[in-house]
Order: C-alpha cells, then sequence, then structure tokens
C-alpha cells in the first residue's frame, strides 16, 4: 500500500497517456472510420476513381511538403469547411491524412459525425507517405 501511495502520480499518468493512446483508434473503431496504409492510398489515387484526399495539417505542415492530390482543411477548419468538402468529395470516399495519422484519426471521425458516409484515416501520414518513398509536391 505504501508504494501505490508514493507512486500514485507516476500511475496516474501512465494511465492517462494511455487513455490518450487508444481514445483516437475507439473512436475511429465506433464511428466506422476505415483505415488506409499508405501503399493502398497510393493504389487508390492512381485508380480510375481516387478519393478525395484531405490533408488536415496546417498550412505550414502542407507548404512543407504534401501529396500532390491532397487537398489542405486544417483540423482547425475542418467543420467550417464542410460543404466546400461535400462538394469536392461529390460521392467519392474520402480518405484524411495527417503528419502521422493522429490528428486525421480525428478529422475523420468529425467527417463520419457529419454524416460523410465513406472515410479512410491515412495509418502513419505523411512520414510513413515519405519514408515509403512516394513523391511529395513542396
Amino acid at each position: 500500500m505504501n508504494w501505490l501511495q508514493e507512486n500514485a502520480l507516476t500511475l496516474l499518468m501512465l494511465v492517462g497517456f494511455a487513455v490518450l493512446m487508444v481514445r483516437g483508434p475507439l473512436m475511429a473503431r465506433m464511428a466506422g472510420v476505415e483505415h488506409l496504409t499508405v501503399h493502398e492510398l497510393a493504389k487508390r489515387l492512381a485508380s480510375s476513381s481516387p478519393p478525395l484526399l484531405l490533408d488536415v495539417r496546417s498550412e505550414q505542415e502542407y507548404a512543407g511538403g504534401h501529396v500532390q492530390q491532397a487537398m489542405l482543411v486544417p483540423l482547425p477548419d475542418l467543420r467550417q469547411r464542410l460543404d466546400e468538402v461535400k462538394q469536392r468529395a461529390s460521392s467519392r470516399p474520402i480518405a484524411v491524412i495527417c503528419r502521422s495519422g493522429n490528428r486525421s484519426i480525428y478529422g475523420a471521425v468529425m467527417l463520419k459525425r457529419m454524416g460523410m458516409p465513406q472515410v479512410f484515416n491515412v495509418s502513419g501520414g505523411m512520414l510513413d507517405w515519405k519514408t515509403q518513398g512516394y513523391p511529395v509536391r513542396p
């Protein structure tokens, strides 16, 4: 019991960190968001019916390199730009990308909750896209 009292703050921080780590993926699963690897995204972008690719990073991050087909809609602006996204997507699925795949989960969940029928989160984000050698537009 003494050990628990002495390490309560550390344990609380570990539990908090664990909750944060599973929160996004759990929300995505509950909302019905599917996941794409960067390889699957590249194949879909090269197909005759590519998804609308939304990049939810900041303008500065986007300017530092992005997927050519990506439409920039920073995550804080997504709700206000929903009509624009719907119009651009038409009946296409939407793939959401960010730096690592974390912010994009929240963007994808938001889109699903706002009525978009098919939304994908790009696992690994731009970090994985670049690591796998896919082209990046400055």
